[in-house]
């Protein structure tokens, strides 16, 4: 059974909206400020940035994520598939917008010999994708480090009979 995941256009119209204005306020200052030489670059320097994220958010929004009984797949400009008998390691990290740790987001990396995974917990249906990938990992032996393990307790995912305390 095949089932398919996708980041929703309401998690990534922040995403959208900052590459924006970021793009608009440096290419208008650029154009209209007749800003020094070495202002100019950096403003030119800042577009790309902004560009670049905007590049990034629009893979994003073209990806589907796909799990069924053989791997798991990205399908989208940066697709890639890894078979779960190919499995090396899953990888969970939190990272923390605010300083008692409430706010945040999670991304779920998976590997094997040649390439990565990366799923950004936005995405709809995360914590399904976690909860299928960390069995699969269980299953297989892959690498999962005690900070991954913590994470996944977090989703209320026990990856180890020993992580139940």
């Amino acid at each position: 059974m095949s089932r398919s995941f996708h980041y929703p256009l309401r998690s990534l119209s922040a995403d959208y909206a900052g590459s924006a204005i970021g793009l608009a306020f440096s290419l208008g200052l650029l154009a209209f400020a007749q800003p020094a030489a070495a202002m100019a670059w950096l403003l030119a320097a800042a577009a790309a940035l902004f560009l670049v994220y905007f590049g990034r958010t629009v893979c994003r929004q073209l990806t589907h994520i796909e799990l069924d009984e053989a791997g798991i797949r990205a399908r989208g400009p940066l697709g890639a598939v890894i078979r779960w008998e190919d499995l090396r390691s899953l990888r969970l990290d939190y990272y923390s917008t605010r300083r008692d740790r409430e706010g945040g987001w999670m991304q779920l990396r998976l590997r094997d010999a040649q390439r990565a995974i990366r799923i950004d917990s936005e995405v709809d249906g995360f914590a399904d994708i976690a909860r299928a990938a960390a069995g699969e990992a269980r299953r297989r032996g892959a690498d999962v480090d005690p900070a991954t393990r913590a994470n996944l307790r977090m989703l209320g995912i026990v990856h180890d009979p020993a992580d139940r305390a």
